[in-house]
Protein backbone atom coordinates (compact mmCIF):
# COMPACT_ATOMS: atom_id res chain seq x y z
CA UNK A 1 0.00 0.00 0.00
CA UNK A 2 1.18 3.56 -1.13
CA UNK A 3 1.29 5.96 2.27
CA UNK A 4 0.64 9.40 1.30
CA UNK A 5 1.99 12.05 3.42
CA UNK A 6 1.61 15.54 3.28
CA UNK A 7 3.02 18.67 4.06
CA UNK A 8 1.58 21.97 5.18
CA UNK A 9 2.61 25.26 6.22
CA UNK A 10 0.53 27.41 9.13
CA UNK A 11 2.04 31.08 7.54
CA UNK A 12 -1.02 31.63 6.15
CA UNK A 13 -3.28 30.26 9.01
CA UNK A 14 -2.41 32.28 12.10
CA UNK A 15 -0.04 34.56 13.40
CA UNK A 16 0.45 36.61 16.81
CA UNK A 17 1.91 38.90 18.70
CA UNK A 18 4.37 37.79 20.94
CA UNK A 19 5.12 40.20 23.61
CA UNK A 20 6.07 37.51 26.21
CA UNK A 21 8.18 35.14 24.67
CA UNK A 22 11.62 36.66 23.94
CA UNK A 23 13.20 33.10 22.68
CA UNK A 24 10.92 30.73 20.00
CA UNK A 25 12.21 27.17 20.43
CA UNK A 26 11.62 24.89 17.97
CA UNK A 27 10.15 21.77 18.20
CA UNK A 28 10.58 19.15 15.93
CA UNK A 29 10.19 15.36 15.20
CA UNK A 30 7.55 12.43 15.10
CA UNK A 31 4.53 11.61 17.10
CA UNK A 32 2.35 8.13 16.63
CA UNK A 33 -0.48 7.74 17.81
CA UNK A 34 -3.66 5.01 18.03
CA UNK A 35 -6.99 5.78 18.80
CA UNK A 36 -7.81 2.84 19.58
CA UNK A 37 -5.19 1.99 22.13
CA UNK A 38 -5.08 5.36 23.57
CA UNK A 39 -1.33 5.50 22.92
CA UNK A 40 1.07 8.41 21.97
CA UNK A 41 4.80 7.89 21.38
CA UNK A 42 7.06 11.00 20.78
CA UNK A 43 10.39 11.12 19.60
CA UNK A 44 11.33 15.42 19.70
CA UNK A 45 14.26 17.89 19.57
CA UNK A 46 13.93 21.64 21.41
CA UNK A 47 16.41 23.58 20.40
CA UNK A 48 16.86 27.20 19.97
CA UNK A 49 16.66 27.16 23.89
CA UNK A 50 16.94 30.71 25.26
CA UNK A 51 19.99 30.78 28.27
CA UNK A 52 18.08 30.21 31.51
CA UNK A 53 19.88 29.21 34.57
CA UNK A 54 16.65 27.87 36.70
CA UNK A 55 14.19 26.41 34.73
CA UNK A 56 11.85 23.00 34.55
CA UNK A 57 10.97 20.83 31.28
CA UNK A 58 7.51 20.43 31.77
CA UNK A 59 5.88 16.89 30.24
CA UNK A 60 2.80 15.32 30.77
CA UNK A 61 2.97 13.15 33.76
CA UNK A 62 1.26 10.11 31.94
CA UNK A 63 4.42 9.74 30.05
CA UNK A 64 7.48 7.42 30.40
CA UNK A 65 10.61 8.44 29.47
CA UNK A 66 12.78 6.90 27.18
CA UNK A 67 15.60 9.24 27.45
CA UNK A 68 16.82 12.74 27.59
CA UNK A 69 20.04 13.60 25.72
CA UNK A 70 21.83 16.45 23.80
CA UNK A 71 20.73 15.15 19.73
CA UNK A 72 24.76 16.25 19.49
CA UNK A 73 25.96 14.52 22.18
CA UNK A 74 26.65 10.46 22.79
CA UNK A 75 24.63 9.33 26.11
CA UNK A 76 21.03 9.93 27.37
CA UNK A 77 21.23 13.16 30.43
CA UNK A 78 20.75 12.43 33.84
CA UNK A 79 16.90 14.06 34.97
CA UNK A 80 15.41 15.37 38.31
CA UNK A 81 12.12 15.61 39.17
CA UNK A 82 10.63 18.90 41.09
CA UNK A 83 8.10 19.10 43.00
CA UNK A 84 8.47 22.68 43.73
CA UNK A 85 6.60 23.32 40.49
CA UNK A 86 3.71 25.00 42.29
CA UNK A 87 2.44 26.74 38.91
CA UNK A 88 2.65 24.09 37.02
CA UNK A 89 -0.78 21.95 37.10
CA UNK A 90 -0.90 18.79 38.32
CA UNK A 91 -0.97 17.24 34.74
CA UNK A 92 2.23 17.65 34.34
CA UNK A 93 5.53 16.94 35.83
CA UNK A 94 8.63 19.02 36.26
CA UNK A 95 12.16 17.84 34.76
CA UNK A 96 15.46 19.29 34.77
CA UNK A 97 18.94 18.20 34.09
CA UNK A 98 21.46 17.84 36.67
CA UNK A 99 24.21 19.93 36.26
CA UNK A 100 28.15 19.51 37.27
CA UNK A 101 27.30 19.88 41.00
CA UNK A 102 23.91 19.94 43.16
CA UNK A 103 23.40 23.60 43.07
CA UNK A 104 23.02 24.19 39.31
CA UNK A 105 21.25 23.11 36.24
CA UNK A 106 22.47 22.08 32.98
CA UNK A 107 20.54 23.51 29.87
CA UNK A 108 22.01 22.28 26.58
CA UNK A 109 21.29 24.69 23.22
CA UNK A 110 19.16 21.83 22.40
CA UNK A 111 17.65 18.63 24.02
CA UNK A 112 16.17 15.36 22.81
CA UNK A 113 13.26 13.33 24.20
CA UNK A 114 12.33 10.14 23.50
CA UNK A 115 9.02 8.77 25.36
CA UNK A 116 5.80 6.86 24.51
CA UNK A 117 2.19 7.09 27.09
CA UNK A 118 -0.90 5.46 27.67
CA UNK A 119 -4.06 6.49 28.63
CA UNK A 120 -7.66 5.29 28.81
CA UNK A 121 -10.00 5.01 26.03
CA UNK A 122 -13.31 6.26 27.37
CA UNK A 123 -15.77 5.53 24.41
CA UNK A 124 -18.75 5.16 27.16
CA UNK A 125 -18.27 8.68 29.64
CA UNK A 126 -17.56 6.05 32.82
CA UNK A 127 -14.95 8.79 33.47
CA UNK A 128 -15.58 10.44 36.81
CA UNK A 129 -13.95 13.79 35.54
CA UNK A 130 -13.01 14.91 32.42
CA UNK A 131 -11.47 19.00 32.16
CA UNK A 132 -9.11 21.06 29.80
CA UNK A 133 -5.84 19.39 30.33
CA UNK A 134 -6.45 15.67 29.88
CA UNK A 135 -5.25 13.83 27.36
CA UNK A 136 -8.68 12.49 25.89
CA UNK A 137 -9.62 9.81 23.95
CA UNK A 138 -13.01 8.95 23.49
CA UNK A 139 -12.87 6.49 20.61
CA UNK A 140 -13.28 8.56 18.11
CA UNK A 141 -10.78 11.06 18.78
CA UNK A 142 -7.87 11.97 20.54
CA UNK A 143 -8.29 15.60 22.18
CA UNK A 144 -5.00 17.77 23.76
CA UNK A 145 -4.74 21.00 24.67
CA UNK A 146 -0.96 22.20 24.53
CA UNK A 147 0.45 24.25 28.09
CA UNK A 148 -1.59 22.25 30.60
CA UNK A 149 -1.44 18.80 29.18
CA UNK A 150 1.99 19.52 28.45
CA UNK A 151 1.99 16.40 25.76
CA UNK A 152 5.04 18.11 24.37
CA UNK A 153 7.82 19.31 26.56
CA UNK A 154 7.42 23.00 27.96
CA UNK A 155 10.17 24.57 28.94
CA UNK A 156 9.44 27.07 31.97
CA UNK A 157 11.75 30.00 33.21
CA UNK A 158 11.58 30.11 37.28
CA UNK A 159 12.94 33.67 37.56
CA UNK A 160 10.83 35.28 34.97
CA UNK A 161 7.44 33.20 35.58
CA UNK A 162 7.86 32.27 31.58
CA UNK A 163 6.81 29.54 30.18
CA UNK A 164 7.63 28.71 25.99
CA UNK A 165 4.47 26.95 25.56
CA UNK A 166 4.50 28.55 21.88
CA UNK A 167 7.11 27.00 19.55
CA UNK A 168 7.44 26.89 15.67
CA UNK A 169 7.49 23.39 14.72
CA UNK A 170 8.15 20.66 12.27
CA UNK A 171 6.20 17.89 13.14
CA UNK A 172 5.38 14.43 11.52
CA UNK A 173 1.83 12.95 12.71
CA UNK A 174 1.19 9.29 12.16
CA UNK A 175 -2.49 7.92 12.87
CA UNK A 176 -3.07 4.83 11.51
CA UNK A 177 -6.68 4.88 12.89
CA UNK A 178 -7.54 8.41 11.83
CA UNK A 179 -9.37 10.02 9.05
CA UNK A 180 -8.44 13.66 10.04
CA UNK A 181 -5.27 14.91 11.51
CA UNK A 182 -5.58 18.89 12.86
CA UNK A 183 -2.36 20.48 14.67
CA UNK A 184 -2.91 24.17 16.22
CA UNK A 185 -1.72 26.99 13.39
CA UNK A 186 -1.75 24.42 10.27
CA UNK A 187 -4.30 23.44 8.01
CA UNK A 188 -6.32 20.03 8.97
CA UNK A 189 -5.84 17.14 7.02
CA UNK A 190 -7.92 14.67 5.93
CA UNK A 191 -5.23 11.54 6.08
CA UNK A 192 -3.32 9.08 8.35
CA UNK A 193 -0.05 10.71 7.69
CA UNK A 194 1.11 14.43 7.61
CA UNK A 195 3.90 17.05 8.04
CA UNK A 196 2.95 19.99 9.48
CA UNK A 197 5.22 23.23 9.54
CA UNK A 198 5.23 26.08 11.05
CA UNK A 199 7.81 29.38 11.50
CA UNK A 200 5.73 31.01 14.13
CA UNK A 201 4.85 30.18 17.87
CA UNK A 202 2.11 27.81 18.26
CA UNK A 203 0.82 26.54 21.58
CA UNK A 204 0.12 22.80 19.93
CA UNK A 205 -3.02 22.00 20.84
CA UNK A 206 -3.89 18.77 18.82
CA UNK A 207 -7.38 16.92 17.78
CA UNK A 208 -7.09 13.64 16.03
CA UNK A 209 -9.43 11.16 14.51
CA UNK A 210 -12.43 10.03 12.62
CA UNK A 211 -14.91 12.94 12.04
CA UNK A 212 -15.24 15.78 9.16
CA UNK A 213 -14.26 19.14 8.36
CA UNK A 214 -15.77 22.24 6.90
CA UNK A 215 -14.02 25.09 5.77
CA UNK A 216 -16.39 28.96 5.31
CA UNK A 217 -14.46 31.83 4.40
CA UNK A 218 -11.19 30.46 5.54
CA UNK A 219 -12.51 29.00 8.65
CA UNK A 220 -12.61 25.68 9.93
CA UNK A 221 -15.32 23.44 11.98
CA UNK A 222 -14.03 20.19 12.90
CA UNK A 223 -16.61 17.67 13.99
CA UNK A 224 -19.62 20.30 14.00
CA UNK A 225 -22.27 19.72 15.17
CA UNK A 226 -24.39 22.20 13.19
CA UNK A 227 -25.80 21.93 9.79
CA UNK A 228 -24.49 24.30 6.79
CA UNK A 229 -26.46 26.89 7.01
CA UNK A 230 -26.51 26.96 10.89
CA UNK A 231 -22.36 27.12 10.38
CA UNK A 232 -22.76 29.88 7.96
CA UNK A 233 -25.01 32.20 10.43
CA UNK A 234 -22.43 31.32 13.19
CA UNK A 235 -19.55 32.23 11.06
CA UNK A 236 -21.58 35.74 10.50
CA UNK A 237 -22.14 36.72 13.70
CA UNK A 238 -18.81 35.87 15.19
CA UNK A 239 -17.61 38.24 12.86
CA UNK A 240 -19.57 40.73 14.14
CA UNK A 241 -18.00 39.87 17.57
CA UNK A 242 -14.56 40.06 16.41
CA UNK A 243 -15.67 43.55 14.56
CA UNK A 244 -16.44 45.35 17.60
CA UNK A 245 -13.23 44.00 19.46
CA UNK A 246 -10.87 45.13 16.39
CA UNK A 247 -12.60 48.46 16.58
CA UNK A 248 -12.26 49.19 20.00
CA UNK A 249 -9.13 47.98 20.58
CA UNK A 250 -7.72 48.84 17.51
CA UNK A 251 -5.86 45.45 17.51
CA UNK A 252 -6.92 43.66 14.52
CA UNK A 253 -7.53 39.91 14.78
CA UNK A 254 -4.89 37.93 12.42
CA UNK A 255 -5.31 34.65 10.55
CA UNK A 256 -8.85 32.25 10.42
CA UNK A 257 -10.42 30.24 13.63
CA UNK A 258 -10.57 26.64 13.46
CA UNK A 259 -13.54 26.01 15.75
CA UNK A 260 -13.58 22.28 17.35
CA UNK A 261 -17.13 20.91 18.70
CA UNK A 262 -16.03 16.87 20.43
CA UNK A 263 -17.83 15.37 22.94
CA UNK A 264 -16.16 14.71 27.15
CA UNK A 265 -15.81 11.04 28.50
CA UNK A 266 -17.53 11.97 31.58
CA UNK A 267 -21.34 13.24 32.21
CA UNK A 268 -22.64 16.35 33.14
CA UNK A 269 -19.41 17.98 31.71
CA UNK A 270 -18.65 20.92 29.33
CA UNK A 271 -16.49 23.53 28.64
CA UNK A 272 -14.82 25.74 26.37
CA UNK A 273 -11.63 26.75 25.54
CA UNK A 274 -9.39 29.00 23.06
CA UNK A 275 -6.07 28.05 21.89
CA UNK A 276 -5.31 30.08 18.93
CA UNK A 277 -6.33 29.83 16.63
CA UNK A 278 -8.41 26.79 18.14
CA UNK A 279 -11.63 27.37 20.24
CA UNK A 280 -12.23 24.04 21.52
CA UNK A 281 -16.22 23.72 22.12
CA UNK A 282 -16.61 20.25 24.71
CA UNK A 283 -19.92 18.89 25.41
CA UNK A 284 -23.30 17.10 24.69
CA UNK A 285 -26.36 17.85 23.27
CA UNK A 286 -27.34 20.98 25.26
CA UNK A 287 -23.31 21.70 26.11
CA UNK A 288 -23.30 21.42 21.97
CA UNK A 289 -22.30 24.36 19.70
CA UNK A 290 -25.31 23.99 18.01
CA UNK A 291 -27.08 25.57 21.61
CA UNK A 292 -25.98 28.97 20.08
CA UNK A 293 -29.42 28.63 17.65
CA UNK A 294 -31.48 27.40 20.71
CA UNK A 295 -34.20 29.62 21.27
CA UNK A 296 -34.41 29.47 24.95
CA UNK A 297 -30.56 29.16 25.41
CA UNK A 298 -28.91 30.37 22.62
CA UNK A 299 -28.46 34.22 24.36
CA UNK A 300 -26.98 32.98 27.03
CA UNK A 301 -24.74 30.38 25.18
CA UNK A 302 -23.37 33.37 22.63
CA UNK A 303 -21.34 35.17 25.60
CA UNK A 304 -19.23 32.02 26.29
CA UNK A 305 -17.66 32.27 22.64
CA UNK A 306 -17.33 35.99 23.27
CA UNK A 307 -15.23 35.16 26.55
CA UNK A 308 -13.41 33.08 24.24
CA UNK A 309 -12.66 35.28 21.43
CA UNK A 310 -11.73 38.02 24.42
CA UNK A 311 -8.73 35.36 24.94
CA UNK A 312 -6.90 36.62 21.51
CA UNK A 313 -6.47 39.91 23.42
CA UNK A 314 -5.67 38.44 27.17
CA UNK A 315 -3.84 35.51 26.93
CA UNK A 316 -2.51 34.96 22.96
CA UNK A 317 -1.56 38.54 21.68
CA UNK A 318 -0.30 38.83 25.22
CA UNK A 319 0.27 36.02 27.88
CA UNK A 320 0.13 37.47 31.86
CA UNK A 321 2.06 36.54 34.59
CA UNK A 322 2.38 36.91 38.11
CA UNK A 323 0.10 36.36 41.06
CA UNK A 324 -2.40 38.39 39.21
CA UNK A 325 -1.45 37.14 35.50
CA UNK A 326 -4.29 34.62 36.06
CA UNK A 327 -7.38 37.01 36.61
CA UNK A 328 -6.13 39.63 34.15
CA UNK A 329 -6.31 36.90 31.62
CA UNK A 330 -9.99 35.52 32.58
CA UNK A 331 -10.93 38.28 34.45
CA UNK A 332 -11.09 40.93 31.21
CA UNK A 333 -12.09 38.19 28.65
CA UNK A 334 -15.38 38.08 30.34
CA UNK A 335 -15.26 41.77 31.30
CA UNK A 336 -15.04 42.08 27.23
CA UNK A 337 -18.02 38.77 26.89
CA UNK A 338 -20.07 41.40 28.99
CA UNK A 339 -19.53 44.41 26.78
CA UNK A 340 -20.56 41.83 23.79
CA UNK A 341 -23.47 40.47 25.81
CA UNK A 342 -24.66 44.15 26.51
CA UNK A 343 -24.01 45.61 23.03
CA UNK A 344 -24.82 42.90 20.87
CA UNK A 345 -26.99 40.31 21.97
CA UNK A 346 -29.54 41.14 24.74
CA UNK A 347 -29.10 44.08 27.61
CA UNK A 348 -32.08 42.20 29.29
CA UNK A 349 -29.38 39.08 29.45
CA UNK A 350 -26.49 41.28 30.52
CA UNK A 351 -28.45 43.16 33.37
CA UNK A 352 -29.54 39.73 34.45
CA UNK A 353 -25.69 38.20 34.16
CA UNK A 354 -24.22 41.23 35.78
CA UNK A 355 -27.40 40.86 39.19
CA UNK A 356 -26.60 37.02 39.08
CA UNK A 357 -22.60 37.68 39.59
CA UNK A 358 -23.06 40.28 42.00
CA UNK A 359 -25.24 37.38 44.21
CA UNK A 360 -22.97 34.59 43.32
CA UNK A 361 -20.37 36.49 45.35
CA UNK A 362 -22.28 35.10 48.84
CA UNK A 363 -20.66 32.21 48.29
CA UNK A 364 -17.06 33.26 49.18
CA UNK A 365 -15.88 31.70 52.49
CA UNK A 366 -14.76 35.04 53.56
CA UNK A 367 -14.71 38.54 51.86
CA UNK A 368 -12.74 38.50 48.96
CA UNK A 369 -8.84 39.39 49.05
CA UNK A 370 -8.47 43.04 47.51
CA UNK A 371 -6.21 42.91 44.03
CA UNK A 372 -3.66 44.88 45.96
CA UNK A 373 -3.25 42.23 48.86
CA UNK A 374 -3.00 39.39 46.55
CA UNK A 375 0.31 37.83 47.04
CA UNK A 376 -0.23 34.10 45.68
CA UNK A 377 -3.11 32.51 43.41
CA UNK A 378 -4.03 31.21 47.05
CA UNK A 379 -5.45 34.29 47.79
CA UNK A 380 -8.28 34.29 45.19
CA UNK A 381 -10.16 32.00 47.90
CA UNK A 382 -12.66 30.44 44.62
CA UNK A 383 -10.58 30.62 41.87
CA UNK A 384 -13.64 30.77 39.83
CA UNK A 385 -15.68 32.99 41.74
CA UNK A 386 -12.45 35.44 41.74
CA UNK A 387 -11.61 36.04 38.07
CA UNK A 388 -14.45 34.95 36.27
CA UNK A 389 -17.33 36.68 39.16
CA UNK A 390 -15.41 39.20 41.51
CA UNK A 391 -13.31 40.50 38.54
CA UNK A 392 -14.79 41.68 35.66
CA UNK A 393 -17.59 43.15 37.90
CA UNK A 394 -15.23 45.48 38.62
CA UNK A 395 -14.07 46.20 35.79
CA UNK A 396 -17.68 46.90 34.87
CA UNK A 397 -17.88 48.86 37.53
CA UNK A 398 -14.42 50.83 36.27
CA UNK A 399 -15.71 51.27 33.11
CA UNK A 400 -18.96 53.13 34.26
CA UNK A 401 -17.16 55.52 36.69
CA UNK A 402 -14.31 56.79 33.64
CA UNK A 403 -16.50 56.20 30.61
CA UNK A 404 -16.12 53.76 27.94
CA UNK A 405 -13.81 55.58 26.01
CA UNK A 406 -11.76 55.55 28.50
CA UNK A 407 -11.69 52.04 29.46
CA UNK A 408 -10.89 50.91 25.86
CA UNK A 409 -7.32 53.10 25.98
CA UNK A 410 -7.18 51.06 30.00
CA UNK A 411 -7.17 47.71 27.82
CA UNK A 412 -4.65 48.79 25.08
CA UNK A 413 -2.22 50.10 27.58
CA UNK A 414 -2.85 46.77 29.41
CA UNK A 415 -2.24 44.55 26.09
CA UNK A 416 0.58 46.85 24.54
CA UNK A 417 2.75 48.48 27.94
CA UNK A 418 6.16 45.98 27.85
CA UNK A 419 7.00 44.51 31.43
CA UNK A 420 8.33 41.06 32.92
CA UNK A 421 5.70 40.86 35.23
CA UNK A 422 2.48 41.61 34.83
CA UNK A 423 1.72 42.15 38.51
CA UNK A 424 -0.47 44.72 40.41
CA UNK A 425 2.20 47.44 40.13
CA UNK A 426 1.72 47.07 36.38
CA UNK A 427 -1.93 47.37 36.88
CA UNK A 428 -1.95 50.16 38.62
CA UNK A 429 0.66 52.01 36.28
CA UNK A 430 -1.73 51.11 33.21
CA UNK A 431 -4.20 52.82 34.51
CA UNK A 432 -3.08 55.57 36.11
CA UNK A 433 -1.00 56.53 32.98
CA UNK A 434 -4.42 56.25 31.02
CA UNK A 435 -6.08 58.45 33.50
CA UNK A 436 -3.52 61.18 33.91
CA UNK A 437 -5.71 62.61 36.89
CA UNK A 438 -4.20 61.77 40.13
CA UNK A 439 -7.08 62.27 41.85
CA UNK A 440 -9.27 60.36 39.57
CA UNK A 441 -7.11 56.98 40.41
CA UNK A 442 -6.93 57.34 43.63
CA UNK A 443 -10.59 57.61 43.94
CA UNK A 444 -10.93 54.16 41.63
CA UNK A 445 -7.63 52.44 43.85
CA UNK A 446 -9.35 53.10 46.87
CA UNK A 447 -12.82 51.74 46.09
CA UNK A 448 -11.80 48.76 43.77
CA UNK A 449 -8.55 47.84 44.32
CA UNK A 450 -7.65 47.99 48.21
CA UNK A 451 -10.99 48.57 50.12
CA UNK A 452 -12.34 46.04 52.22
CA UNK A 453 -15.98 47.13 50.82
CA UNK A 454 -15.00 46.57 47.20
CA UNK A 455 -17.95 44.33 46.24
CA UNK A 456 -20.39 47.19 48.43
CA UNK A 457 -18.77 49.82 46.02
CA UNK A 458 -19.22 47.85 42.92
CA UNK A 459 -23.52 47.20 43.91
CA UNK A 460 -23.68 50.88 44.14
CA UNK A 461 -21.18 52.03 41.02
CA UNK A 462 -23.63 49.16 38.90
CA UNK A 463 -26.90 50.83 40.53
CA UNK A 464 -28.23 47.57 41.22
CA UNK A 465 -30.32 47.35 44.40
CA UNK A 466 -28.34 44.61 46.08
CA UNK A 467 -27.93 43.88 50.05
CA UNK A 468 -24.28 42.32 49.83
CA UNK A 469 -22.27 44.01 52.12
CA UNK A 470 -19.49 41.41 52.87
CA UNK A 471 -19.16 37.82 50.96
CA UNK A 472 -21.93 36.41 53.35
CA UNK A 473 -24.34 39.11 54.46
CA UNK A 474 -27.26 36.57 54.51
CA UNK A 475 -26.20 35.21 58.00
CA UNK A 476 -27.16 38.80 59.57
CA UNK A 477 -30.08 39.04 57.73
CA UNK A 478 -33.91 38.34 57.57
CA UNK A 479 -34.81 37.09 54.66
CA UNK A 480 -37.28 34.58 53.05
CA UNK A 481 -35.79 31.62 51.94
CA UNK A 482 -37.12 28.27 50.21
CA UNK A 483 -35.34 25.41 51.02
CA UNK A 484 -34.57 21.67 50.79
CA UNK A 485 -31.95 18.68 51.61
CA UNK A 486 -30.41 16.38 49.70
CA UNK A 487 -28.70 13.13 51.00
CA UNK A 488 -26.17 11.92 48.85
CA UNK A 489 -23.57 8.82 48.61
CA UNK A 490 -20.24 10.10 49.33
CA UNK A 491 -18.60 7.30 47.65
CA UNK A 492 -19.49 4.89 45.20
CA UNK A 493 -22.82 6.05 43.94
CA UNK A 494 -25.08 3.95 42.58
CA UNK A 495 -23.60 0.23 43.68
CA UNK A 496 -25.50 -2.31 45.73
CA UNK A 497 -24.72 -0.51 49.16
CA UNK A 498 -24.84 2.82 48.45
CA UNK A 499 -27.65 3.35 46.50
CA UNK A 500 -30.33 5.40 48.87
CA UNK A 501 -31.21 9.21 48.23
CA UNK A 502 -33.10 11.04 50.95
CA UNK A 503 -34.65 14.37 50.46
CA UNK A 504 -37.11 17.04 51.78
CA UNK A 505 -39.81 18.41 50.15
CA UNK A 506 -39.60 22.70 48.86
CA UNK A 507 -39.78 24.27 52.46
CA UNK A 508 -40.28 28.15 52.92
CA UNK A 509 -39.15 30.10 56.30
CA UNK A 510 -38.50 33.75 57.02
CA UNK A 511 -35.15 34.24 59.52
CA UNK A 512 -31.65 34.86 58.89
CA UNK A 513 -29.31 32.54 57.57
CA UNK A 514 -27.62 31.67 60.67
CA UNK A 515 -30.87 30.81 62.47
CA UNK A 516 -31.81 28.37 59.53
CA UNK A 517 -28.58 26.62 59.81
CA UNK A 518 -29.03 26.47 63.95
CA UNK A 519 -32.63 25.09 63.07
CA UNK A 520 -31.32 22.63 60.92
CA UNK A 521 -28.67 21.45 63.49
CA UNK A 522 -31.07 18.59 64.46
CA UNK A 523 -32.31 17.44 60.96
CA UNK A 524 -28.67 16.95 59.84
CA UNK A 525 -28.15 14.64 62.83
CA UNK A 526 -31.26 12.66 61.80
CA UNK A 527 -30.29 12.44 58.31
CA UNK A 528 -26.58 11.13 59.48
CA UNK A 529 -28.69 8.53 61.72
CA UNK A 530 -31.04 7.51 58.43
CA UNK A 531 -27.94 7.65 56.51
CA UNK A 532 -28.26 3.59 54.78
CA UNK A 533 -24.97 3.84 52.23
CA UNK A 534 -21.94 2.06 53.65
CA UNK A 535 -19.41 5.30 52.65
CA UNK A 536 -21.71 8.32 54.09
CA UNK A 537 -24.60 10.04 53.37
CA UNK A 538 -23.97 13.83 52.10
CA UNK A 539 -26.16 16.63 53.64
CA UNK A 540 -27.00 18.97 51.38
CA UNK A 541 -28.97 22.34 52.61
CA UNK A 542 -29.97 23.99 49.17
CA UNK A 543 -31.16 27.82 49.78
CA UNK A 544 -33.13 30.12 46.99
CA UNK A 545 -34.78 33.10 47.00
CA UNK A 546 -37.69 32.52 44.92
CA UNK A 547 -39.64 29.21 44.70
CA UNK A 548 -39.56 29.39 40.84
CA UNK A 549 -35.53 28.88 41.36
CA UNK A 550 -36.10 26.83 44.43
CA UNK A 551 -38.37 24.42 41.66
CA UNK A 552 -35.72 24.33 39.28
CA UNK A 553 -32.89 23.30 41.31
CA UNK A 554 -34.95 20.44 43.33
CA UNK A 555 -35.86 19.17 39.81
CA UNK A 556 -32.09 19.27 38.65
CA UNK A 557 -31.14 18.21 41.52
CA UNK A 558 -33.47 14.70 41.37
CA UNK A 559 -33.12 14.35 37.84
CA UNK A 560 -30.04 11.96 37.82
CA UNK A 561 -31.61 9.56 39.69
CA UNK A 562 -34.64 9.82 39.67
CA UNK A 563 -36.31 6.35 37.42
CA UNK A 564 -32.80 5.04 37.93
CA UNK A 565 -33.22 1.17 38.88
CA UNK A 566 -29.54 1.70 40.80
CA UNK A 567 -30.65 3.92 43.26
CA UNK A 568 -33.58 4.20 46.05
CA UNK A 569 -35.43 7.92 46.52
CA UNK A 570 -37.18 8.54 49.77
CA UNK A 571 -38.63 11.61 51.19
CA UNK A 572 -38.47 12.59 54.95
CA UNK A 573 -40.49 15.09 57.01
CA UNK A 574 -39.10 17.37 59.16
Amino acid sequence: MIKFRVTFFAVILFSLHLQAQDTIPGLKGKVNISIAKGTMECNFILSNIPRINDYYIRLNSGMNIRYIKNPYGLNSLHYEKSLEDTLSTGEATAYYLKGYNAFRKFLPKAIQFSYVGMYPVIADTVSADDWKGNIAFNGNTIRTDGSQTAWYPILYDIKKDLKYDKVAYDIEVNCEDCKTIYLNGSVPVESKHANFKSDLPQELTMFAGNYKMIAINGNYFLNPDMDDDQIKEFEAIIHTYKSYFEKNLIIPYKGNAVYIQTTPVAKNVSWLYASYPSIVNIGFGDAGMKTFFDKKKGDRFKPYFAHELGHYYFGTYRDFNSELGDMISEGFAEYLSLTITQKLISDSVYKKVIESKLQSLHNFNSPPVPFAAVKSHNDYDNRDLYVYYYAPLIFTAIEKEIGEETMWKWLRSILQTPATFTNYNFLEQTLSRVLNDTAKFNLIRSKYFTADSVIKNVSATLGINNTIQTAVPAAQQVVKTYYFLISRPLLDAGSPDNRTILHTEILETTCTQAELFKKMQPVFIKMKESCQNEEGCTRDLNMYETLDKAKEAYQRWLKPFAGNPNFVIKTISL
